[in-house]
């Protein structure tokens, strides 16, 4: 597995179920169990750095304002949902956060899907009979607080336009 193919199984996934993310989260939980076990972990482990990298304040903002309002648990949600959107959409927002005016549809709700950092362990689980409490550990050092500045509510209107003008 490596970021190539990871990107392909996410976007597979989401066309097969136009852009549904909660059908997206089973369609792709079809598409791990049909792998090896190794093949599982290191999608997790792919999709972890992703996830990990995408803990910044400006994606923190961005999540804040679609959602009127985004918990840490929220947070984690989101940036699951983000990913889910594709390698291209992702990118976009880590350099922008404000681009996601221009992805985001009403029917995406807050996009804080819970759901889309457990696929590969029900996958591995179910492929391997075994508890989660056995899924591979992955070297990845992360950081508690998100990157870049943190912001205030009333910074939004002018950190994230496009959203606010949106979603406000």
């Amino acid at each position: 597995m490596d970021n190539t193919t990871f990107w392909i199984l996410i976007d597979a996934a989401r066309l097969a179920t136009k852009d549904d993310a909660e059908q997206q989260i089973d369609t792709l939980g079809l598409a791990l169990s049909a792998l090896a076990p190794d093949d599982i972990v290191a999608f997790d482990r792919i999709f972890s750095e992703y996830h990990h990298r995408a803990n910044d304040w400006g994606l923190w903002g961005a999540a804040y304002v679609i959602g009127g309002g985004c918990s840490d648990d929220g947070f984690m949600d989101f940036r699951g949902w983000l990913i889910s959107r594709g390698e291209k959409v992702y990118e976009a927002a880590l350099l922008d956060p404000d681009s996601l005016a221009d992805v985001v549809r009403d029917e995406d709700g807050d996009c804080q899907v819970e759901g889309f950092q457990y696929i590969a362990w029900k996958a591995w689980e179910e492929k391997t009979g075994k508890a989660s409490k056995d899924f591979p550990k992955h070297a990845i050092a992360y950081r508690r607080e998100p990157t870049g500045s943190n912001w205030d509510e009333d910074d939004l209107e002018t950190l994230f336009p496009k959203l606010c003008a949106k979603f406000f």
